[in-house]
């Protein structure tokens, strides 16, 4: 037998078994049943079907399984016939799923069946199951090619027919999750499936899910260039215009998918998707800077200098600039690569709606490497370090208010800051964090005013208000456990220092000693480490006593002068801590002297353990210094606060009890 043999008897079967289910069909249909079941009352759906417990039995599951249609009419006429239905009730039976008979040959690709059911029961193209999925769901999900063809052209020959069913496109219906078929198709990657339902409906490429998600904004998730080609052809909509491309914008999507070769892709084929926006104003370049993700800012960026269009300054709803995100967000690099470019405008100008500068936004935010890098930089000039914003505050201002010890640090030291400048509400720097944060005791306070103090900085404001709302009564207490409990320790030095210089290292010769000239002497006087003991012991033993006078004298002296006489004792105190370790160090060298490689063990350990102590007792006695303006003291007091402030803390959030951005 030739091909046009073959191919005529092919389509003779074809057309024999329509011809033959169809009179099977019309023969079913033609007998009457009586049925009182509610579940073949119009217009209940699914899931009602299900609770009136109308669930298909699994004889007919298993007749659509056979995949033989004719078998298939038989068992739909012995259900009929033994339960006493009509055919149309047996169509609108469903599993305990929802699914009806057609999304059952849907799944199972049984094109015939499906394709008789469709002519018998066209309204189960629109049926939906339990999770909202259609049978073109269904085919779609399971790859399904020819079912979906099918599905399609039986539903465009039906919408023909009845005018009702052109508001409700099979191709739009949503599942549970919002999901059309496209979407369905474009998370299955078969770039067929995509193209067969999209040219069926190109409008369905902009519909959201609840996940406010179209199927182009999923094809950039998947990470498909071909399917996003395919769908980059489709205009977006008419009555959206394109700054309204909420979960429907592809280069946004890219951006957060950081995938260079979509970008890149996008930027070729729909260059204009760069102005596109979400709901709060925001470009894909803005995406970029926010998310930190350098390389794509930087081919946004690239494209924008090529096209010499504006988006690098496109303000969002909160008058943000994409650079201004970066800033917030601290990302360093991103704003290197910004100002490295040669733009003919001066960032002071870069405002937002408050009426700040790139400059304030790091320093509001805490991003201390940004605020660093910036003062650092030579287009950021006295201008900008001083501005103010609406309310008339400098990025010092803001600094403050947050508390962040060293940004302000950063600002206090460049010699282009003014730290007294006033806001609209009159007040400095200083004067908010005395102020506006009265309230609030904490170190990143304590270190902010220790910042201001060092660099002189003024408190312009009348502080009456502050002044009364102390407790004179319970800080007076507070001062005199304080005095208390350091006269305490002073006692307990001078105590130790004093039975050290008599139970000396190595004792001392008895009295019948046979030279007279030994009786009570030490020892080991002879001894180098001797003298260190010896000498230090005495500084310590003297300096614990003084600190114990001026502890008594600060109790009957007033407040004013009993708190200059409390830092003195304080330093007497310091003095007894730094001289008690090597004194003991030195004691201990005496009595282990004979053994060298002990010796120096001890010494190493010793040293080390003093060299912290120095460093801890330097690091709390660091105020006074900043306080008193020693030079020496002073000097000290400037390099322990640069070590504690740019090396060792770092307050890079926001206090907890955040304080509202009163600022005066």
């Amino acid at each position: 037998m030739d091909r046009d043999h073959l191919q005529i008897a092919i389509d003779s079967n074809e057309a024999s078994w329509k011809q033959r289910c169809s009179e099977k069909m019309r023969e079913l249909k033609n007998r009457q049943f009586s049925s009182a079941d509610p579940a073949s009352q119009p217009g209940l759906m699914h899931k009602e079907l299900v609770l009136h417990k109308n669930v298909m039995i699994s004889e007919l599951y298993k007749a659509v399984e056979n995949e033989n249609v004719d078998n298939f009419v038989d068992v739909l006429g012995q259900v009929c016939e033994r339960r006493k239905l009509p055919l149309r009730d047996i169509f609108d039976e469903v599993m305990v799923t929802g699914d009806s008979l057609l999304h059952v040959a849907a799944y199972l690709g049984r094109e015939k069946i499906a394709e008789l059911i469709c002519d018998e029961s066209p309204g189960l193209l629109t049926g939906r199951n339990i999770r909202g999925d259609t049978a073109l769901h269904a085919a779609v999900r399971l790859k399904k090619s020819t079912m979906v063809n099918l599905i399609l052209s039986k539903y465009a020959i039906e919408k023909a027919k009845h005018y009702g069913m052109r508001d409700n496109d099979i191709t739009r219906q949503k599942n549970e999750h919002g999901d059309t078929p496209l979407h369905v198709a474009v998370s299955s990657g078969d770039l067929g499936l995509v193209e067969e339902i999209a040219h069926a409906d190109k409008d369905v490429v902009h519909f959201l899910n609840k996940s406010e998600q179209s199927p182009l904004y999923l094809a950039v998730v998947s990470g498909d260039v071909e399917i996003l080609n395919l769908l980059l052809q489709t205009p977006f909509p008419s009555e959206k215009p394109l700054p309204t491309c909420l979960g429907n914008s592809p280069l946004h999507a890219a951006i957060l998918e950081q995938n260079p070769r979509l970008i890149k892709e996008i930027l070729e084929k729909r260059p204009e998707l760069v102005y596109l926006r979400d709901e709060n104003g925001c470009t894909p370049l803005h995406y970029a800077t926010f998310i930190g993700y350098v390389e794509g800012f930087c081919m946004l960026l690239k494209n924008s200098i090529e096209r010499s269009d504006q988006t690098p300054f496109v303000s969002n709803k909160k008058g943000n600039l994409p650079i201004h995100l970066a800033c917030k967000e601290g990302h360093l690099e991103i704003v290197k690569k910004f100002l490295n470019h040669q733009w003919h405008i001066s960032p002071f100008v870069l405002l937002n709606q408050k009426g700040r500068n790139i400059l304030h936004v790091a320093a509001k935010n805490g991003k201390s490497e940004v605020v660093l890098y910036l003062l650092k930089n030579r287009k950021i000039n006295q201008f900008t370090v001083n501005e103010k914003d609406n309310d008339g505050n400098t990025p010092l201002h803001l600094a403050s208010i947050n508390l962040f010890p060293k940004i302000v640090y950063y600002i206090t030291q460049d010699k282009r800051t003014n730290a007294n400048l006033s806001n609209n509400y009159g007040l400095t720097a200083r004067d908010v964090v005395h102020q506006a944060l009265k309230k609030m005791t904490s170190t990143r306070k304590f270190l902010v005013n220790l910042v201001f103090k060092e660099v002189g900085a003024t408190l312009k404001a009348n502080d009456m208000s502050y002044s009364q709302e102390k407790q004179p009564r319970k800080e007076g207490m507070n001062f005199k456990d304080l005095l208390n409990t350091f006269l305490v320790v002073a006692t307990l030095m001078v105590t130790v220092t004093f039975a050290a210089g008599f139970t000396v290292p190595g004792g001392v010769y008895s009295s019948d000693d046979l030279n007279p000239k030994n009786r009570g002497m030490a020892v080991l006087a002879h001894k180098p480490f001797f003298w260190v003991f010896t000498i230090f012991n005495v500084i310590a033993m003297y300096s614990s006593v003084v600190a114990c006078g001026l502890m008594l004298m600060a109790v009957v002296f007033d407040r004013k002068l009993a708190t200059r006489v409390t830092i003195l004792a304080i330093l007497c105190l310091v003095v007894a801590f730094l001289t008690v370790p090597v004194s003991f160090l030195a004691a201990v060298r005496i009595v282990v002297g004979n053994d060298s490689a002990l010796a120096l063990i001890i010494t190493i350990i010793g040293a080390m353990y003093i060299f912290f102590i120095l460093v801890a007792l330097s690091s709390g006695f660091f105020p006074v210094g900043i306080v008193l303006r020693i030079p020496l003291l002073n000097y000290v007091s400037k390099f322990v606060l640069w070590i504690l402030i740019t090396k060792l803390i770092d307050y890079s959030e926001k206090p907890e009890k955040e304080v509202k951005e009163k600022e005066g």
